[in-house]
């Protein structure tokens, strides 16, 4: 009797590239309704006051912000995201497709924004401190820059590099079923930077169209609080005010993910 058997591995999971416009379409179904940070920043834009948010994807913040604002614009470098961005009906803004690290503008603006750890996908400290010297060459006199940042847990530091597993379930938008997102977190204590692998697995179940699975990866940086407030202050600003949520409650160091900042001249 022959006790032979061949060993068969597990197939690896199959992954299709991730181009802007699915990109787009599964950013509107996860960030569209999120609508926690707004209270932060109309409590920090004055009633009537012009701002522009930077990164605005599919213009959530800006949109949101119109009717307090007089004048609100967004920016962002995808096009898949802002033509999403104005097909919304409600207080439309502004919106222009620029580089947010190559602005020019020929008008100045109370209250610029980055919100939701935008400033964070630049990655290169050098890109980040050419946005922060325009974003203040931007600002009107005793205006404001408000920003939030990702700030890497001990946790993720402790695990050495080591992945972290997190995964969120959405409805589709177009049909019925739901979008799984899975994401995976490393940290490089050498590099200062975070590396992201995002996964979106679409379930639909009324066989309007099959099971579709795709993955890109993102590079953060991954920078400490003290290393962001030197680049801030390196940059010009030099009155910071920490917040650690939403609500605009002091920052606490030790217990705080979030990191919110309201960055001025002086």
């Amino acid at each position: 009797m022959n006790n032979e058997f061949s060993e068969h591995r597990e197939p690896d999971e199959i992954f299709l590239p991730l181009n802007e416009e699915r990109y787009s379409e599964f950013y509107s179904i996860e960030m569209n309704n999120f609508q926690k940070d707004i209270v932060f920043y109309k409590k920090h834009c004055a009633k009537g006051s012009s701002i522009i948010e930077l990164g605005c994807g599919t213009g959530r913040v800006s949109r949101a912000l119109a009717s307090h604002c007089s004048l609100t614009t967004g920016l962002d470098l995808s096009l898949e995201m802002l033509n999403r961005a104005i097909i919304n009906p409600a207080n439309k803004p502004y919106y222009v497709c620029m580089d947010m690290t190559q602005m020019a503008f020929r008008i100045d603006f109370d209250t610029i924004l980055i919100p939701y750890n935008t400033l964070n996908l630049l990655k290169d400290e050098i890109l980040i401190k050419r946005c922060l010297r325009q974003v203040l060459h931007l600002l009107k006199r005793n205006g404001a820059l408000l920003l939030q940042l990702h700030i890497p847990d001990q946790e993720l530091i402790e695990m050495n590099g080591k992945k972290r597993f997190q995964f969120q379930i959405f409805p589709l938008l177009h049909c019925k079923g739901k979008l799984i997102k899975e994401t995976l977190r490393s940290f490089n204590s050498d590099t200062q930077t975070i590396r992201l692998e995002e996964r979106y697995r679409v379930r639909p179940t009324d066989n309007s169209t099959t099971n579709e699975d795709f993955s890109h990866t993102l590079h953060l940086a991954g920078f400490s609080v003290k290393r962001w407030l030197y680049i801030l202050q390196l940059c010009g600003y030099q009155n910071l005010t920490l917040f650690g949520d939403y609500n605009s409650r002091p920052f606490n160091i030790k217990d705080d993910s979030i990191l919110l900042i309201k960055a001025c001249q002086s």
